[in-house]
């Protein structure tokens, strides 16, 4: 046995299990003197770092594997549990836990093949997705020495002293690229992200700066193969030169392996770059199959996962499929690693992100202990899960998207474009941003409310302006609303079977569409006698509105106006309507009406407001007034209208018209 604190090297896996049970201690399995130096040289962490979050720890293990002492010892260690893996198990194991889980697989190479990987992946990507908190990171090796080599880097990480450069990000294929923003680190880090793109990603740049000084990040987006990444004129792969390939059936080597010439024509074996040799806390390469143990064109000790992990890198990140790189992926990546985010929840965001835009498979894997961090974790990663934030403001951002492009729609329909479209414009695009660093643990879910507060207020500004603009508009006009959008949409008109609920007279049906935005367009209800009495976008937040008053209006006095709207069936949260009555041409007539008001409806009852409408001594007695009722409510403009008359004082019936009484009103305080 060596020790050099906190290491301690066995040659017996009996007293390497035992010193793994002790949390003081980092032990390794016959690990040469070489690595041994190269690992404690790292060792100087600040004072103020603080230790990883190890809670909720699963470990798991393919039933009989050789890993099982070393498996049960991990969870001993951070008092975790330790199962051992049935055939599509996972996904059980985690909905039968009520804590968030950071899961660990153990397994030599043999042991596991590409299809445990994906189905564990999957497992953890559909349990996040049904709204659970899970992450996975993957402890495998040839054989338990080189396991045990991982688990010491893994466990010592945040142990290490500051990394010299806090990231190196690497794109072969881009020619040019933004100066990096500045992303704050600790005293002694070299803060800004420095890019190696285009023609300096070649051997004679790259290699002194992976191999001679210490970075948090390495991020790579290039093109890659199960065994090497490819840059500009080299490649960085395991260094196979010269190896004879395996000898087991299915098994096959890279063409290195028999030639001693790399697989790209003109590169000579000795100029490829050592992936063993790359001094960083967490490598990510974001291209093709570079995660793929077990399964695959070749076998699993010429991968890149083995290569990677021979070396310093306590974590490694790649992805099991073909894909194209993508290169937000990596900004995203290094902005939750700057965050102190660890591998575990980086990864798993990244599949989150992936999941719901579609454009990649989310197959991304970590090699390493999922509580490892990049540069040490300045900032201890949060111990709730971010993404779930995200999930938790996103419908409240959807609803508030789909406000904003109602309010677009008012210009195409023939209304007045309500203020301040341009402002929110601004807050969607700043809202977005941070909810991909959010997504990633980047930013905390906090940082979205204030955007979102924001966002929210200018939609309920423009809603009472526009309403305001409508009330101000009515009350000087005689048209109704469907005057304005008519000339404008293709329009059909059908009779329908219901009644007016004011005259029981028959109904028809108007709708318009705009012909070139098809998904604009509106419904009116039409009466015979009554003419249009509602008017609605075709996806309405209010399902019906109906207005209860007298019919006669006497002059002078007060008319008591209620207005009931019932929210739609599927309708699941309130909603706040801006809302307003008014009589067509009232500022003539000698007739006032309030101002718009807020109006809050609920789910599953209808919502009353009321207001009274002031007729002088001089209100004109019009053979025919239209009460209408405005509202914008999520955007969406919600029209209703029905026709009075005012008379003088003393006048209760006009002859020939049909009185509607409408009940009493319910004792509910106005809205």
């Amino acid at each position: 046995m060596e020790q050099t604190t906190p290491f301690v090297v066995h040659t017996a896996a009996e007293a390497y299990t035992r010193d793994l049970r002790d949390p003081t201690l980092v032990p390794m399995l016959g690990i040469d003197d070489n690595r041994h130096a190269s690992l404690a040289s790292l060792m100087g962490a600040p004072a103020e770092r603080k230790d990883p979050d190890v809670s909720g720890t699963l470990v798991v293990a393919p039933a009989g594997s050789t890993t099982t002492p070393v498996g049960r010892a991990l969870a001993d260690r951070v008092d975790g549990s330790f199962v051992t893996l049935s055939t599509g198990g996972l996904g059980r194991m985690l909905d039968a836990r009520l804590e968030a889980t950071q899961v660990v697989v153990m397994a030599l190479h043999d042991e596991i093949d590409l299809d445990v990987v994906t189905d564990l992946l999957e497992a953890t990507n559909t349990y996040r997705h049904d709204g659970g908190h899970a992450t996975i990171g993957f402890v495998i090796g040839p054989n338990l020495p080189e396991l045990s080599w991982l688990l010491a880097k893994g466990l010592s990480c945040h142990l290490r002293k500051l990394p010299d450069r806090s990231q190196l990000t690497v794109v072969p294929w881009l020619r040019q690229h933004a100066a990096a923003s500045r992303i704050p680190a600790s005293d002694g880090v070299d803060a800004a992200p420095e890019w190696v793109i285009g023609d300096r990603a070649s051997r004679a740049v790259l290699e002194p700066m992976l191999s001679e000084r210490h970075t948090g990040l390495v991020s790579f987006a290039s093109a890659g193969r199960e065994h090497a990444l490819i840059l500009n004129d080299t490649v960085i792969c395991g260094d196979h030169a010269g190896h004879r390939g395996p000898t087991a059936h299915g098994a096959v080597a890279p063409s290195c392996a028999f030639t001693n010439r790399c697989f790209r024509d003109g590169v000579r074996a000795r100029d490829v770059i050592k992936a063993a040799h790359v001094q960083a806390d967490v490598v990510f390469a974001n291209s093709c199959m570079t995660w793929r143990p077990g399964t695959g064109l070749v076998a699993a000790e010429y991968q890149l996962t083995g290569a990677f992990q021979y070396g310093i890198p306590a974590a490694y990140i790649g992805a099991v499929h073909q894909m194209l790189p993508n290169l937000m992926i990596n900004d995203l990546v290094g902005t939750a690693a700057a965050a102190g985010t660890d591998a575990g929840r980086t990864c798993a965001a990244v599949n989150d992100h992936l999941r719901d835009t579609g454009r990649e498979l989310p197959y991304f894997a970590v090699l390493g202990l999922p509580w490892v961090t990049a540069g040490g974790g300045t900032e201890p990663p949060s111990t709730t899960d971010a993404h779930d934030g995200v999930r938790d403001v996103k419908p409240q951002l959807l609803q508030l998207g789909r406000a904003v492009r109602a309010l677009h729609e008012f210009g195409p329909t023939g209304f007045m474009p309500p203020e301040g479209l341009v402002a929110m414009e601004a807050d969607i695009l700043e809202l977005a941003r941070t909810l991909k660093r959010t997504a990633l643990g980047a930013d905390s879910a906090e940082k979205v409310l204030g955007p979102l507060r924001r966002l929210g207020s200018l939609i309920a500004d423009a809603e009472l302006s526009a309403v305001t603009d409508f009330h101000e508009f009515g009350k000087m006009s005689h048209s109704a609303l469907n005057e304005m959008w008519e000339p404008i949409l293709d329009t059909r008109v059908r009779p329908i079977d219901d009644a007016c609920p004011y005259c029981t007279g028959r109904l028809a049906e108007l709708v318009g569409r705009h012909p070139v935005y098809e998904q604009v367009g509106r419904r009116a209800l039409v009466c015979n006698v009554c003419g249009p009495i509602a008017d609605s976008p075709l996806d309405p937040v209010i399902d019906e509105v109906r207005i209860e008053c007298s019919s006669i209006w006497e002059r002078p006095g007060t008319i008591t106006v209620d207005v009931l709207m019932t929210p739609t069936a599927s309708a699941s949260k309130e909603v706040i309507a801006a809302g307003a009555v008014h009589t067509s041409g009232a500022a003539n007539f000698g007739i006032e009406f309030p101002d718009a008001q807020w109006i809050a409806i609920r789910p599953g009852s209808p919502a009353r407001t009321r207001v009274n409408a002031t007729l002088s001594a001089e209100a004109f007695t019009h053979h025919e007034h239209f009460v209408r009722f405005v509202a914008v409510a999520e955007g969406r403009v919600h029209y209703a209208s029905r026709p009075v008359a005012v008379a003088p004082h003393g006048i209760r019936s006009l002859p020939g018209r049909v009185r509607h009484q409408p009940p009493t009103a319910p004792s509910v305080p106005s809205s």
